[in-house]
């Protein structure tokens, strides 16, 4: 049986493959399989392990309880819950927090604590698979907790869910909590839960212990019938990207593979399923309709697909996209890489179709391959994207937002795209890094824009100054990742920096968070992500369908800077496994002539224990944050390239030294090159003649502040702007 190619290579040979660049000096020095990586921080529950009971850390509250904090100002993190050990929440890309701006209503879906009791009590063994729904209807000032899954056999695991709001209705009463995530029984993933209970006004006795007896409240959907519905298909690990929509229907996203009770090859993944729900007379019915696309096959003939997916939806439920990471089977030279693979449909669900992608053989994806390794396949030297994390928003026009970081793949083999380059560095010579961590080589933070009609864009929100340390015994950052190994064979929880996207209800506006570290303050200034805060950016979608702004200003969410909240110790640098709610607040707009002021109320999640230990009690915080972001109004926003304007490349970018313009031109032109700075002031503008043909302009910028900047270039009556970084 033919094996993956790369571990048949010394470490030597793969240095070799990668080819010296234009853009950095740093050879990759050896390789990791990034499918690996993915299964096994997100099955890592080791359900066959006693749950550690502990005593309640100081000042925690018991979630029976009534909870409450003061109405955030500015930043205040508050405890919110618990939960029996820290599993609930490994999965980035589901959704248990939710905002329903229709009831103004926040809501967080978990595993229960080691001190709540369900009504009647479940065997002991499916305790920590007792579902349990936080509702609040002041933005986190008060809760109610109610029960929403007790299955006495088959428990749940990586719950997500929010709140279904029939069609123009705003009163709390007519509402219902709904959760769903995969069950297991006798150490064995079964199918999925689907569970239903309706709500009422704070204090009501409905938010209770007990979950909803009544029948099809509580759905067990099996993947082991021998047949199934023409309405709904096998399915599993239904825990991605869960959405409410204004059409009254709630959404989640779960997967296809012919075995369903694991991930990665061995469970052959086929494609996902949208899993719909309605209501009707009191419960709820559950459909499916199913995406598997064509893509390259190792030998094999396993699909070069991932487990990790997601889902986004427009307020309104009529524009929807489903995002699966892969190579598509008509794929060549950059495009080979596990990239989206992107679905969408215009009709709310009626119908869906597979767009076009982003094309990284396109000069416009310059800004991001140039800070890819070179790989050599065939005859050719070509960068090979691998999105590492990612999350999705839809904007006010209906376009996509992907929010990603990108490492380099390894080589362009069939059998060996899930392998990702790594990097050594003298500050850390014994670790292998995903990234460089110098100019050019950062763990860089993109938004690609489009609706998969015409070319999408990238758009380069900030860089990253860590990556995870890793969760296997055999990761490179294993020993100083401060998680306990009580995850099976040894594993720890990974700390990635969890990209997660919200957009105001009507989507003007998107918010970008994840977490990172100061490497002031980690071991030996190491790039390990072992201190963590949340950060968040904003970039406005208001105006032309294809012109954005991205705000200058980054907030430390978890650090709150003076003024802007009290820091909390139980949060700051300890801001493990994090979820910001896919639907914000809306927002609150000042404009002057010069800059507009942007406040969006924004509900966060860190889910920790002190000290870290997967099998105790582990809380979570909850801050319903307003975050304030300025953004100019004296600059054109990131403009969309016409196919004509293609030839504008600007490199490279990030800089450190100089930044470069390179243009074609068909006629000889008197042009001006101004560079911007994020206020909107011209720091330098530059008058030349461009002659007929390829044209290159450089400006030094050794001397600028670091951050962001933009550089116009005006040829007659028409300009066009780009954004660069200055490290």
């Amino acid at each position: 049986m033919k094996k993956n190619l790369l571990p048949l290579l010394g470490v030597f040979a793969i240095a070799q493959m990668y080819a010296q660049s234009s853009h950095s000096k740093l050879k990759p020095s050896g390789f990791i399989n990034g499918n690996e990586s993915r299964a096994m921080h997100i099955t890592d529950d080791p359900i066959h392990q006693p749950q550690l009971k502990t005593p309640l850390l100081k000042n925690e509250m018991d979630e029976n309880a009534n909870k409450s904090n003061q109405p955030p100002s500015s930043i205040v993190w508050s405890r919110l819950c618990g939960s029996m050990n820290v599993y609930g929440q490994l999965v980035s890309n589901s959704k248990p927090l939710q905002y329903n701006p229709a009831l103004n209503a926040v809501s967080y879906v978990h595993r229960k604590s080691n001190f709540y009791t369900a009504t009647p009590a479940v065997p002991a063994g499916s305790e920590s698979g007792v579902i349990v729904a936080e509702v609040s209807l002041n933005w986190g000032n008060t809760w109610d907790s109610t029960c929403i899954w007790a299955g006495s056999t088959h428990a749940g695991r990586y719950p997500q869910g929010g709140i279904y709001n029939p069609v123009g209705n705003s009163n709390i009463d007519n509402a219902y909590i709904v959760g769903m995530g995969p069950t297991v029984s006798n150490s064995t993933f079964t199918g999925n839960f689907y569970a239903s209970k309706k709500l009422a006004v704070a204090g009501s006795t409905l938010y209770n212990t007990t979950a909803d007896p009544n029948t099809n409240a509580q759905q067990f959907l099996s993947f082991s019938l021998p047949s199934y519905s023409n309405t709904q298909t096998r399915h599993g690990w239904s825990r991605y990207g869960f959405s409410s929509t204004n059409d009254g229907a709630v959404r989640s996203l779960a997967l296809i593979q012919n075995d369903q009770t694991t991930l990665g090859n061995a469970a052959n993944m086929r494609g996902v399923a949208v899993v719909k729900g309605t209501f009707a007379a009191g419960t709820f019915n559950w459909t499916t309709d199913t995406m598997i696309p064509a893509t390259i096959l190792t030998t094999q003939g396993v699909k070069v697909i991932s487990s990790d997916v997601q889902m986004a939806w427009n307020q309104d439920g009529t524009i929807g996209y489903v995002v699966m990471l892969g190579a598509k089977n008509t794929a060549t030279l950059s495009n080979r890489g596990y990239q989206p693979i992107i679905f969408k449909t215009v009709n709310s669900g009626a119908s869906w179709a597979e767009v076009n992608g982003i094309n990284f053989n396109s000069p416009t994806m310059n800004d991001v391959t140039s800070h890819l390794a070179g790989v050599v396949s065939g005859t050719d030297t070509i960068a090979l994207p691998y999105f590492n994390n990612f999350d999705l928003a839809v904007d006010s026009a209906g376009f996509l937002h992907i929010g990603a970081t990108v490492c380099s793949g390894a080589i362009a083999h069939n059998d060996s795209l899930n392998y990702i380059a790594q990097y050594t560095m003298s500050i850390n010579p014994g670790a292998r890094y995903l990234w460089g961590h110098r100019a050019g080589l950062r763990p860089y933070l993109y938004d690609f824009i489009g609706d998969g009609t015409g070319n999408w864009k990238a758009v380069t929100l900030d860089s990253l100054t860590t990556e995870d340390p890793g969760a296997a015994s055999t990761s490179s950052g294993y020993l100083e990742n401060p998680w306990d190994p009580t995850g099976t064979n040894n594993a720890k929880v990974n700390m990635d920096p969890r990209i997660q996207l919200g957009r105001t209800p009507e989507g003007n506006y998107i918010t970008f968070s994840w977490s990172e570290t100061d490497t002031n303050f980690t071991n030996g200034s190491h790039k390990w992500n072992t201190l963590p805060n949340i950060k968040s950016r904003c970039l406005s979608a208001r105006g032309a369908v294809n012109a954005y702004k991205l705000s200058a200003t980054e907030i430390n969410v978890s650090k709150p800077a003076p003024g802007t909240g009290t820091i909390n110790p139980n949060i700051n640098s300890r801001s493990t496994l994090h979820y910001m709610s896919p639907i914000t607040g809306s927002a609150a707009v000042i404009s002057t002539p010069i800059s507009s002021t942007v406040d969006i109320k924004t509900p966060f999640t860190v889910t920790n224990s002190n000290p870290y230990g997967q099998l105790t009690n582990n809380q979570t915080w909850y801050t319903g944050a307003l975050l304030s972001y300025v953004f100019s109004n004296q600059t054109i926003g990131v403009k969309e390239m016409s196919k004509t304007e293609s030839v504008f490349l600007l490199y490279p970018n990030p800089a450190t030294n100089h930044i470069t313009l390179k243009v074609s031109l068909d006629k000889e032109s008197n042009t001006s090159v101004f560079i911007i700075n994020c206020l909107g002031q011209v720091i330098v503008e530059q008058k030349t003649q461009f002659h007929t043909g390829e044209n290159e302009f450089t400006m030094p910028v050794q001397n600028y502040t670091p951050g962001i900047y933009f550089l116009k270039f005006k040829n007659g009556n028409t300009e066009q702007v780009r954004k660069f970084i200055v490290e």
